[in-house]
Order: C-alpha cells, then sequence, then structure tokens
C-alpha cells in the first residue's frame, strides 16, 4: 500500500519496463524463427494485445488500485471545489453553522449530565439508592446500618461503597486560622471497589474503618494537594487538622475524582468510622438518619435485574427486622445515568430543549445543503452526460460525487468545531453562586469529536445521496444537445419544498426564542416571590468546628439577637437554604390517609426558617401566622405551607389547622398554623409546586444561612456589620457565601436564563440565516437557468419591473409558505416544548406570531431582491446569442 501511495510513478515505469521487454523477446524470438523485423514486431504486438489494456490488467494483479482511484477522485473533487469558492464555500458554511451548533449542546449535555463516571469498567459500577426517591433528586441517602447489612448480604456485587458529603474546618497548622472545605466520609473500600488508586500514597486499610475515632488518617483531593502542599509528594505522612482533630495524609486522589457526587471534586476523604468524632453526631448506628450514597460494582455475569431482586429480598428482611425506621424502605439498583435523569429532571429536560432546537438546525442546514447540491446537479448534467457517452459507469460517478461530498463533511466539520468552541466557551462563562468545590466544564473532548465527525458524515451522506442519484440520472440525448436544460416547474419542486421548510423550521426556532426571552423577562420583572434588593446573605456551619448542638443552638440564637440589634439593619432571619439554589426534602403523609400496600410516604421540599422570614423575604403570609419564637423542640410540631401545597392537599377546604405525620405514616404529627403564596424555589419561571417552611428550632442543623435586611438600599454595606457581630460571637467561625441577595439572584436567575434564552435565540438566528441562504441560492439558481425565458420575455415587451416583480413573487411564495406552516405548528411545539422543560415562563400570546412573520417575510424578499435585480438587468440580444 505504501508503494502505491509514495512511489506510484515509479511502479507505472515497471509496468512499462516489463512490457516493452516482454514485446522485446517476442519480436527476437520470431526474428529466430526467420521472419523478417517489421512482420515479427507486428506479430508480437498482435500477440500482446491492446497494451493499455495490458497495463491496467498488470496494474490491478499488483493489487491497490482502487487507492488510486481514490486518490484521483480527491485530486479531481479538490481542483472542482476550487474553481466553485462561492458554491463550497455556501455548503461548508451551512454545515458549520448547524454541525457546529449541535455540537456545542451536546458538549453542554455532556457537561452536565452524560459525561460517565471516571473510574475503569464503569458500565459494571450502579448507583443504590431508596424507591421512594422524591422529585428533583431528593431522599437518595441510605442510613449507615441498611448500608452495613446491604453491603455483607449482597452475593451480585463485588463490592459496595458508602459515600457522605460535609464540610471541614481546614487546618494546615494547629495554629492556623481554620478555614472551610468539603470532603467526604466513604467507607474503607471506596477506592478498592471503585478502581481509582491514590497516587502517591495509598487507600484506606479496612482496619482504618472499623472503629469509631480510631483512626484519623485522610486521602487528598489533587486539587488540595495542589494547592496546599504544591503537588509535593512529601505531603504523604505529614499531618492536617480538620475540625481540631490532627489527621495523618496517607494518600492523594487522582485529579478529577467525582465518583460520589456529579460535579463535585471533593478536596479530601475521611473513613466513616471517623464521623462520630469529627463533629458528626453518631449515625453509624441510626437507621432512621439516611445520610450516605451507595454505589457497587457488579460481579462479572450479573445484571441490574438480578441486582435489584438481590437487595430486593435484603430491604424486605430488613422491613420486618426494624418496622419502625425500614417500613416501606425499598431500594432501586439505578445505572449512573439513570440516576442522573431521575435525580434533575428540570435539568434533563432544558438540555433536551436545546438539543432538539440544534438539530432542528442541522436540519435546516442539511437542507441548504441538499439545495445547493440540487442545484449543482442540474448544472453538472451535461458534464455527467458527456462521461456517461464515453463509458463512465454511473457507480464510477456515484463514487466520484459521494467523495466529494465525503470531502464537504470533513471541511464543514471542522469549521463546525470552530462554532462549537465558541458555544463551549459561552457555556463555561456562566457563574456557579457557590463555595463548593463544583466542576462543570464543558469541553470538546473525544467523545464530543466524534459525535462532530458522526453527525458530519451522516448528514452529508443522507441529504447528498439524492444529489448524487440525480446527478447520474440523466437524459443523454437532451443533454447533450442542449448546454443548458429549463430547470422550472416540477424540476424545482423539491427545491421549493426544502426552502419553504427551511423557512417553517427557522420560524419555529423565532418565535421559540422570543417567547422564552418574553417569558424569562416578564418572570425577572416581576420577581421570584420574594424580595431580592436590601438583603445580605452569610451562611455558616458549626460541625467544622466541632460545636455540640447545645453550642450551635446557642450560637445561632445569639447570632440572630445580635444581627437584629446591629446597626443598619432592619430585620433578619434564619434559613437552613438559600432559595434557587437547594432544598432540603421530607417525608410525609397527611392525617387520616392511609398507605396502601407498597406505597411510599410522599415527598416535598421544605426549608427551615427562623421567624421573622417572611417578613425578612417579603413572603405574603395569606392566612393563620408565621413561625414564633416560642416554637420550640418541647412544644407541639408546626409547620407553615404554600398555597399550592394547601390546594393540592385540601382542596376547597381550610389548610389551617390540619396535621400531616412527618418522615413516616407513623412520624410525628405536624400542625399546619401558616399559609404562604406559592413562590419560585428552585430555578426562575418554573410551574408552581408543594414547599414547606418548618421552625429551625424544631428541625435543627449545623448549617445554617443568616438573612438581614438593611435600613438602607446598599445591602453590601452590611458585610463590615455581620463580620463584627461574628468575631465578638466567636472569631474562629468561618463565614461562607457572603453576598447581596441582588449577587446572588442576578447570577444564579438572571445569568442563568439569559443563557438559556441567548442560546435559543442564537440557534433561531442561526436557523434564520440558512434559510435567507437557501432562498437566495435557490431564487440566483432559477434566474441563472431562465436567462433565455426571460431574455424573450424582454424581447417581446416585458419591462424591468415586470421582471423584477415575477422573481419577487416566487421567493415571497416560497417564503409565505413556510411562514403559514410555521404559524400552524408553532403554537403545538411550543407547548410541548414548556411543558417538557418543567417551566411556565412565557405564554404563546398570538400576537407575537404576525410579530415575527412579518419581519422575516421582509427578510426573505429582501433575500431575493438581488437575484431579480440582476434579472431585470439581462440583455435579451446576449441571452438569446447565449443560449
Amino acid at each position: 500500500m505504501w508503494k502505491r501511495l509514495l512511489y506510484w510513478r515509479r511502479l507505472d515505469a515497471e509496468i512499462d519496463e516489463e512490457i516493452h521487454a516482454h514485446l522485446a523477446l517476442a519480436t527476437m524470438d520470431r526474428l529466430d524463427r526467420g521472419e523478417t523485423p517489421a512482420v515479427a514486431e507486428r506479430g508480437a504486438r498482435r500477440e500482446l494485445g491492446n497494451p493499455l489494456l495490458v497495463r491496467e490488467a498488470t496494474r490491478e494483479i499488483w493489487g491497490w488500485v482502487w487507492m488510486e482511484i481514490m486518490i484521483n477522485d480527491l485530486r479531481f473533487a479538490l481542483r472542482w471545489m476550487r474553481k466553485s469558492p462561492g458554491f463550497t464555500i455556501a455548503v461548508i458554511g451551512a454545515l458549520a453553522i448547524g454541525i457546529g451548533a449541535t455540537s456545542a449542546s451536546f458538549s453542554f449535555a455532556d457537561g452536565l449530565l452524560l459525561r460517565p463516571m471516571q473510574v475503569p469498567d464503569r458500565d459494571r459500577v450502579v448507583a443504590v439508592t431508596p424507591a421512594n426517591m422524591g422529585a428533583f433528586g431528593a431522599n437518595i441517602s441510605i442510613s449507615y446500618p441498611d448500608y452495613r447489612d446491604f453491603r455483607d448480604g449482597s452475593r451480585s456485587f463485588e463490592g459496595l461503597v458508602a459515600a457522605g458529603f460535609s464540610s471541614f474546618g481546614f487546618k494546615p497548622s494547629a495554629t492556623a486560622q481554620p478555614k472551610v472545605i468539603y470532603g467526604v466520609f466513604v467507607s474503607a473500600n471506596f477506592f478498592h471497589v471503585l478502581g481509582v488508586q491514590p497516587a502517591p500514597g495509598r487507600a484506606f486499610l479496612d482496619s482504618e474503618d472499623q472503629a469509631v475515632g480510631r483512626d484519623p488518617v485522610v486521602v487528598l483531593g489533587h486539587d488540595l494537594w495542589q494547592r496546599q502542599f504544591g503537588g509535593s509528594p512529601s505531603a504523604i505522612g505529614s499531618s492536617i487538622w480538620l475540625n481540631g482533630v490532627q489527621c495523618t495524609i496517607i494518600g492523594v486522589a487522582p485529579r478529577d475524582t467525582q465518583a460520589t457526587i456529579q460535579w463535585v471534586n471533593p478536596s479530601l476523604y475521611i473513613p466513616l468510622a471517623m464521623s462520630p468524632r469529627l463533629g458528626r453526631e453518631n449515625t453509624l448506628e441510626r437507621r432512621d438518619i439516611r445520610w450516605l450514597m451507595v454505589r457497587g460494582r457488579l460481579k462479572r455475569g450479573i445484571g441490574v435485574a438480578q441486582a435489584q431482586a438481590d437487595l430486593g429480598a435484603i430491604s424486605a428482611r430488613l422491613e420486618q427486622m426494624y418496622p419502625k425506621t425500614n417500613l416501606n424502605q425499598r431500594v432501586n439498583v439505578l445505572s449512573e445515568l439513570q440516576l442522573r435523569f431521575r435525580t434533575s429532571p428540570p435539568t434533563v429536560a432544558m438540555l433536551a430543549m436545546l438539543l432538539l432546537l440544534s438539530l432542528c438546525v442541522l436540519l435546516v442546514a442539511c437542507a441548504n445543503v441538499t439545495g445547493l447540491l440540487l442545484s449543482r446537479a442540474r448544472a453538472r448534467s451535461r458534464e455527467m452526460a458527456v462521461r456517461l457517452a464515453i463509458g463512465a459507469s454511473r457507480g464510477a460517478l456515484i463514487r466520484q460525487l459521494s467523495l466529494e461530498n465525503l470531502v464537504f463533511a470533513i471541511l464543514g466539520g471542522a469549521a463546525g468545531m470552530a462554532v462549537a468552541y465558541a458555544g463551549a466557551a459561552l457555556f463555561n462563562s456562566i457563574p456557579i453562586p457557590s463555595d463548593l468545590p463544583l466542576v462543570l466544564h464543558v469541553s470538546l473532548d473525544r467523545r464530543v469529536l466524534l459525535f462532530t465527525l458522526a453527525a458530519s458524515l451522516l448528514s452529508t451522506f443522507v441529504f447528498g445521496l439524492t444529489p448524487a442519484l440525480q446527478t447520474t440520472r440523466v437524459d443523454l440525448v437532451s443533454a447533450l444537445k442542449a448546454a443548458d436544460a429549463d430547470s422550472s416547474g416540477r424540476r424545482l419542486l423539491g427545491r421549493n419544498a426544502i426552502v419553504a421548510g427551511q423557512v417553517a423550521l427557522s420560524f419555529i426556532l423565532l418565535v421559540v426564542s422570543a417567547v422564552l426571552w418574553l417569558g424569562f423577562r416578564n418572570e425577572l420583572t416581576h420577581g421570584p416571590g420574594f424580595r431580592t434588593d436590601r438583603l445580605y446573605l452569610s451562611s455558616f456551619d458549626t460541625q467544622p468546628i466541632h460545636y455540640s448542638e447545645q453550642q450551635s443552638r446557642q450560637f445561632y440564637k445569639n447570632l440572630l439577637d445580635k444581627t437584629r440589634l446591629a446597626p443598619g439593619v432592619q430585620s433578619a432571619a434564619l434559613m437552613s437554604d438559600v432559595p434557587l439554589l437547594n432544598s432540603g426534602s421530607v417525608g410525609f403523609v397527611p392525617e387520616g390517609h392511609r398507605l396502601r400496600a407498597g406505597e411510599q410516604p410522599f415527598t416535598v421540599s421544605n426549608f427551615a426558617v427562623s421567624d421573622g422570614y417572611f417578613d425578612t423575604m417579603g413572603i405574603p403570609l395569606l392566612k393563620g401566622r408565621a413561625f414564633l419564637d416560642s416554637d420550640r423542640p418541647d412544644t407541639p410540631l408546626v409547620a407553615v405551607v404554600n398555597d399550592h401545597f394547601a390546594g393540592h392537599y385540601w382542596p376547597k377546604q381550610d389548610a389551617i389547622g390540619k396535621r400531616f405525620h412527618l418522615h413516616t405514616a407513623t412520624g410525628p404529627l405536624v400542625q399546619v398554623v401558616g399559609v404562604t403564596q406559592t413562590t419560585q424555589y428552585f430555578f426562575i419561571g418554573e410551574a408552581p409546586s408543594d414547599f414547606i417552611y418548618l421552625p429551625y428550632t424544631q428541625n435543627e442543623s449545623s448549617a445554617l444561612t443568616i438573612v438581614a435586611e438593611s435600613k438602607t438600599p446598599d445591602a453590601g454595606a452590611l458585610a463590615p456589620v455581620l463580620r463584627v457581630v461574628v468575631r465578638g460571637l466567636d472569631p474562629d467561625m468561618p463565614v461562607l457565601n457572603e453576598r447581596t441577595m441582588r449577587d446572588y439572584f442576578t447570577q444564579r436567575a438572571v445569568k442563568s436564563t439569559d443563557m438559556i434564552v441567548e442560546t435559543v435565540a442564537s440557534l433561531g438566528m442561526m436557523g434564520l440565516i440558512l434559510a435567507v441562504a437557501g432562498l437566495y441560492g435557490l431564487i440566483a439558481y432559477s434566474v441563472s437557468r431562465r436567462s433565455r425565458e426571460i431574455g424573450i420575455r424582454m424581447a417581446i415587451g416585458a419591462d424591468r419591473q415586470k421582471v423584477t416583480r415575477m422573481v419577487l413573487r416566487q421567493g415571497l411564495i416560497l417564503s409565505s409558505i413556510g411562514v403559514g406552516i410555521g404559524l400552524v405548528l408553532s403554537p403545538f411545539i411550543y407547548r410541548a416544548l414548556m411543558a417538557a422543560v418543567w417551566t411556565t415562563a412565557g405564554n404563546l400570546s398570538y400576537a407575537i406570531l404576525p410579530a415575527i412573520a412579518v419581519p422575516l417575510l421582509l427578510v426573505t424578499l429582501l433575500a431575493t431582491y438581488a437575484p431579480a435585480r440582476r434579472a431585470s438587468l439581462i440583455d435579451p440580444l446576449r441571452a438569446l446569442r447565449e443560449e
């Protein structure tokens, strides 16, 4: 192959030498038999046959002829593309836009959802979650005793691992000021089962996770190792302080180890047996406290269904043994992708919408390429006829045209990568409003490159096959008799349909982007249901500095009291979570409701808040009362629900005084004392959802956020005030996530929604550009093919205005058909998209449709004006003479 590729000229010379040598020997043989030189030479040539055929037959015997044919076809394709630069640029540009938009959307979906775990043989790694998983990934954790029973009793797994995310007060030395970092408590077999080996250093030993609090060892995350120790191997064996406990570093995890929590790159790993000593209450023997994420590696030959049956039998046995804590606590075995889809339905829906719209742009681009190739097919009919007439096979011509399409695909895919790179840069610019070690990187890795290559080849092959077949299906007589043929009438029907379809798709894309933009603008104008001005946020966690429950309770009480008395503070409140960022979830069963056999308790999202929360946040209280300072752990349990929750579970009834069981059907009863207005809890523009508030004094947590209302419009002025308050309570208390609510809301809601709207609008504009280019190309081609007809019209009296109107009318009819199709389909498609993406942002007002249709028609009319003007300038005598 390499000889044929690199030394083909020498090999051809060798074939010629062989043929000449054979002729010389045959001539000499005849001379020896007494023939004259002339007769001998003629006889030798007659015996050999046609030298050219012999030469080709010999080349075929030597092999790799197909490669030479392909190289020659490739050279011809490149030469033809160089001679038609306008056509080449149009095809490559259309493919670049369509493939680039699709690849950028895929890279975003890959980074956000689809990228697999970075562990060996990842297909056998599965997640074990409760069967009663709540909405948005609530309740995906398992208690340590249940994990231990699953680990010891299962026969389907090579191993089961557990991990629990936590914050720590980190000090590189005993005298340093502590700062908060985030890591995970893990079972000793964590690295071994997942196949991730620390380097340098080692993983945990089984003995280091057996005795509670005995072995203070730690494996550093790669980023913390680089940041704190400069990546030096000498860090192994040294000590750090976590929550006041001296811990020995035994290893460093590989870079980007995200084997437990998607997007989170932990700073360190600690044995689970150390959790009680490092500040977390002793949850290792509590079945009712579920805080661990469980993963397992299946044995070879074992499927998910077998593992499900295995763990199902164990969970049924635990339900019988521990009915108070394990009633209806069954588990599911899910792949990592299934878990992500179930825990992030809004994310899945939004990504599906972006991918679908990107595919629409790709479809418009491919339709554009098809139209261009069909136009070229008609223009090359004479060339194909000549080739067929002199002996070329139809298969050879199709091969030649397919190779040209392949070159277009490769060049278009390469140009599309530049568009995809720009899109990835846009997605990476989205800020994440959190101090957590989140890793969300949109990159054009090997998988995205393969996707781009596949999209390039598939789109060009599918949409280039029909033009290739049509190009080689010509009438030799008619094609050879005329230099050109009329392409009006039925011959343009397919191209007209393609252009009309392009206009319809671009119209739908523009409608979706416009309604989304108006909807999100409207949502942002009306606000999320709570105030975003004059508020300042600061978060705290007492666990890293090893507070007891009593110390934590007293710290937050003092913090709230002193903040309310601080200068410049109008009001203040505590909350367990920040709206639009995250929330807790809790199981419940309304009083009087009987769960059917196997039915799980309902799950609802919730915040734990202090008294004064609703006034500070500006959330209207519709009925009843808010929480009071007198709501204590030793008083009856109370809750405040939103009006959506009240209408859902007690329709046409007064929810005040109603009660529900917390956690399980036999859990403690909680009485509803107030009903608030439904706000937005997860993302801007979300559909109304159920939500409850619980008093933080009855649902204590080590991590809380204080929100303070400023007396002045400048909420940032409260930052030094709050720092003084905290230093007065405890100088060693780390302060997290300090920001104004306005800044937080801008990052979390405004910029994120702007990115979505800008992406959709960009897709719409790409579709419009492609549709306009396709319409322009079709009209320009039609004018060039109808030059003789237009010349005759002008010769018999048609003026330039009539010719211009005739061409403009053709473009206007096509764009009107496309807009009409879009007007019919866009309401249905928009409603389907909005239902799928869990949002009510933007209602499709029918006034928007003509507001988009009229400018679109004007733009398409302008696209046809240039070829229409060119048609009106045709010289009748010159056109007739050329024909």
